[in-house]
């Protein structure tokens, strides 16, 4: 094949494989509607409509109970209403005793884009935030315990990291019949117990399962808006994989049912999550729910999800639940054991992901070890990765530098031959193993390197460490691009009215890159053409994984200036005494030529006798 049509081809390749990763990458940003106010959907938090108007809006899920089909056996229950207070260094919850559920829930290490301490229940939100746990009455309607009044000992507590504590909340029927709920708190961990503890009740409860609920959508509680409504989703995992479920579209209603023993199921947003882990406890089928309305500035997405456990009908049966409630470290989430940390996406599930989570997030993280600023880390972590492809991108450009040598060669050849392409491509593979070149080389190590970019790419854009972390200058959260300036409204296809400066200095060093890479003056046009794609891919992604992508650059083009400028190019002779030993590709690629040119050959002569 031509060597000019081989890196033509290869630099299309490439491209077209990177345009659709980061299209796909980026699917759920794409797919939502442009806010009537672009700037203020960058710039302005949308807050939360209150439940009310949110459930006229979007038609409930599945898992909503109507007041009008619950059960009245419960009715005569009664109890004084008060709230327990529970601190930990990690966090700052309100348990009401209505319902015995968690009615505010604080955390103390993280804030709100506007710096107040990040409330993960929705403010007005009636039911609760914990775990509902719903059955059908003996009346055959329905009994959600975070409606019941429960007897709650008001007194608070204050745990440190070294602590536990139980304690228990009553909700008592008549004398023979009572559900207790029973809470576990450590002080070193987002994880709560959860026991409910059913007595008497195996003539009080019909139907076929109970319903362990998680009805309470997580708030927003970031900056950007559709960066929230395409992070957040609900969940639920079996037998080692996940099925999730992600609105982006306005006025979206969907649910999905999982049928067999489930692992957990929960809901989550862009940086925090909920979940339920049945734990020593039966399960038969889960379902995830979710739904969005329509704001000002954009797409409201509200989910829940919910765990079925078969009834035991006997006196005394206790259900029991491990509740993670906080943020999307990866440690914590998968120091639960059952795969919930499926539940934070770091690449496809083969190749990529394996890399993410075994490799460079650990190293990531140990790096923070060393330098405080995040910025520093990931361009330490850029240099280190570069080190690390140094082989991969040196063969990559010497491959190229070859072909450069044995260009003039094989265009005489094009020449000489283009009325005989077979004879042409016959002649360029002898050329190709005489010197040793390989065309396909200075595509191949590129194609070696995506798992581990696409596995970067995914790091960067999901690890909650970057989260308001500042770095220098203009950008002072890497968790969101960096804004150098605005423009009096959205430019089309850039997406937003801003510009990013990292963007714009990476597309500088892409144009660095490019004038050295491409020879051909046929193929200049992809020393532009590259750079200005780059700023429609990279504009509004996150500013750490444009940090990461420029100081890389940065390292490629000084790599590339020392090949070009300093290292002398081989020649003719030198490659003819040294070709590639055995033949490599290209002598496996002759010798094909040849045998099937021998076949054709004998073919010929054999009609002709």
């Amino acid at each position: 094949m031509d060597s000019n049509k081989t890196t033509t081809i290869g630099f299309i390749l490439i491209f077209v494989v990177f345009m659709a990763w980061l299209l796909y990458m980026n699917q759920q940003e794409a797919k939502l509607p442009h806010p009537s106010k672009p700037a203020t959907a960058e710039t302005t938090h949308v807050t939360v409509p209150p439940p009310a108007a949110a459930a006229q809006a979007a038609a409930p899920g599945p898992a909503t109970v109507d007041t009008a089909q619950r059960s009245t056996v419960f009715q005569s229950a009664s109890a004084p209403n008060v709230t327990k207070t529970v601190q930990t260094p990690l966090f700052t919850t309100q348990l009401s005793s209505r319902g015995a559920s968690i009615s505010s829930f604080v955390l103390t290490q993280y804030k709100t884009w506007d710096k107040k301490p990040v409330e993960l229940v929705a403010p007005g939100e009636p039911g609760g935030a914990d775990i509902n746990l719903k059955f059908v009455a003996s009346d055959g309607k329905v009994v959600a315990t975070n409606d019941l009044p429960f007897t709650l000992d008001p007194k608070s507590l204050s745990l440190t990291s070294g602590d536990s504590e139980s304690f228990s909340a009553v909700c008592r029927l008549d004398s023979g019949r009572w559900i207790e709920k029973v809470f576990h708190f450590s002080g070193a961990r987002y994880v709560i117990g959860i026991e409910y503890k059913l007595h008497g009740m195996e003539n009080t409860v019909s139907g076929y399962h109970y319903t362990a609920a998680l009805d309470d959508p997580l708030p927003y509680v970031e900056q950007r808006t559709m960066d929230e409504t395409a992070g957040s989703k609900a969940f639920a995992g079996q037998a080692g994989e996940m099925e999730d479920l992600n609105l982006t579209k306005a006025n979206a209603n969907d649910h999905k049912t999982i049928d067999g023993d489930i692992s957990y199921a929960g809901i989550r947003n862009e940086y925090f999550e909920e979940a339920i882990v049945p734990y020593g406890t039966k399960t038969a089928g889960a379902e995830i729910s979710g739904r969005t309305v329509a704001i000002t500035d954009g797409v409201l997405a509200r989910y829940s999800a919910s765990i079925n456990v078969p009834i035991g009908r006997t006196p005394d049966e206790t259900l029991s639940f491990q509740l993670y409630f906080g943020p999307l470290e990866y440690d914590r989430v998968a120091s639960l054991g059952v795969g919930l940390e499926q539940s934070m996406y770091f690449g496809w599930t083969f190749i990529v992901r394996p890399i993410s989570i075994h490799l460079l997030l650990p190293f990531f993280l140990w790096l923070h070890g060393f330098f405080s600023n995040w910025g520093v880390v990931i361009i330490v972590f850029s240099i280190a990765i570069k080190l690390i492809t140094i082989p991969l991108s040196t063969g990559q450009m010497r491959s190229m530098k070859k072909m450069q040598v044995v260009q003039p060669m094989v265009t005489e050849l094009r020449e000489k031959y283009k009325d005989d392409p077979k004879k042409m491509n016959e002649e360029m593979l002898k050329i190709y193993r005489t010197y040793g070149v390989n065309p396909a080389g200075g595509c191949l190590p590129l194609v070696l390197q995506m798992p581990i970019l696409f596995a970067l790419y995914q790091v960067l854009k999901n690890v909650i460490q970057l989260r308001q972390a500042p770095f220098a200058f203009w950008i002072n959260d890497l968790s969101v691009p960096d804004i150098l300036f605005h423009f009096p409204q959205g430019l089309p296809f850039i997406g937003g009215a801003h510009m990013s400066g990292l963007t714009l200095l990476l597309v500088v060093t892409m144009f660095i890159q490019q004038m050295f890479t491409v020879t051909d003056p046929r193929q200049k046009q992809m020393a532009y053409i590259m750079p200005i794609v780059f700023i429609f891919m990279f504009n509004n992604l996150p500013s750490g994984v444009a940090l990461y992508y420029f100081m890389f650059n940065i390292f490629g083009v000084a790599q590339q200036i020392y090949l070009t400028k300093i290292a002398t190019p081989p020649s003719l002779e030198e490659l003819k005494k040294n070709p590639k030993k055995g033949g490599g590709l290209m002598g496996k690629l002759q010798a094909m030529e040849q045998e099937q040119r021998k076949a054709r050959q004998q073919q010929y002569l054999g009609k002709k006798k």
